[in-house]
Formats: C-alpha cells, structure tokens, sequence
C-alpha cells in the first residue's frame, strides 16, 4: 500500500512518470551509487534495515528509523521526499478532525504516512477506506490539492 502511495504522490506533483523508466526493479542487490547511499548515511543516521530499489526512475531507500519509512532520490542522487508510516490516532487533533468530517467512518488506521518533500512542505497521506483516495492533509487540518 505504501508504494501505492509514493506513485500516486508523483502523479500528484505532476511527474509523468512515462517519460522515466517504468521498471519496477525490486532486486535488491541494485548498484547505488556510493555518493547516494553517503547522502543518505548522512541525512538519516540512524536508519536500519536499509533496502534500496529502483522505482518508477527513482533510487528508493526503504529502512526503519523509529517507523517504517522510504526516502526517494533521483538518478542524479538529489533527495526527492520521504515518508513514514504513522498510525492515524497519533495525528493532530486537526487533521483527525478534517477527515472524520470530510470522509467519516472510512480511515484505515493503519495506512497513513507522515511525508516530508525536499522543498520543505510536510503532510499527512491518508488512505480512504473503499474508495482510491489518497488525502494530502496539512497538520493545521488544511486539505491539499
């Protein structure tokens, strides 16, 4: 469900992805660059279970940090955005609140994702039960495009 996610994230921002190899390489012997797999040493040093993949034309870390998370970079090794599995009851009150009265009674608790993009904006990615929404959710509760 979490690649689920990350794709419909880059259909969101608009990255046609047709126009980046469309493998979805899960070998996980993959060769990452060693100038990649430093930049991402030095941004998340306490990561473990490190396992990289090529995604859609993206170097894909999947590790754990305190929560299962993913961290995107492109093929040029610039950090892309990275996501965190999060339960849904840890969420502010705001956005808990915006998706009760916005989608009530169809949260999956146990698919929500906490993400971070290299421009510095953070949300909350919320699966819609039963439907093929994801929500992009501000923590002040503000629903994003």
């Amino acid at each position: 469900m979490m690649k689920r996610k990350i794709f419909t994230f880059l259909l969101v921002l608009g990255v046609a992805w047709s126009l980046h190899s469309c493998d979805n390489n899960d070998d996980e012997s993959i060769a990452v660059p060693v100038e990649l797999q430093s930049t991402f040493s030095a941004k998340y040093p306490n990561a473990t279970n490190v396992e990289w993949e090529n995604k859609y034309g993206y170097y894909v870390a999947d590790f754990y940090d305190g929560h299962e998370a993913s961290a995107w970079f492109t093929q040029e090794g610039k950090w892309v955005l990275t996501s965190w599995e999060v339960h849904f009851n840890t969420l502010p009150d705001p956005v808990k609140n915006t998706i009760h009265a916005t989608y009530p009674g169809r949260v999956d608790d146990d698919d929500t994702e906490y993400v971070e993009e290299a421009t510095g904006v953070t949300y909350y990615l919320i699966d819609i039960e039963n439907s093929e929404i994801d929500v992009k959710i501000r923590a002040d509760g503000q629903i994003l495009d």
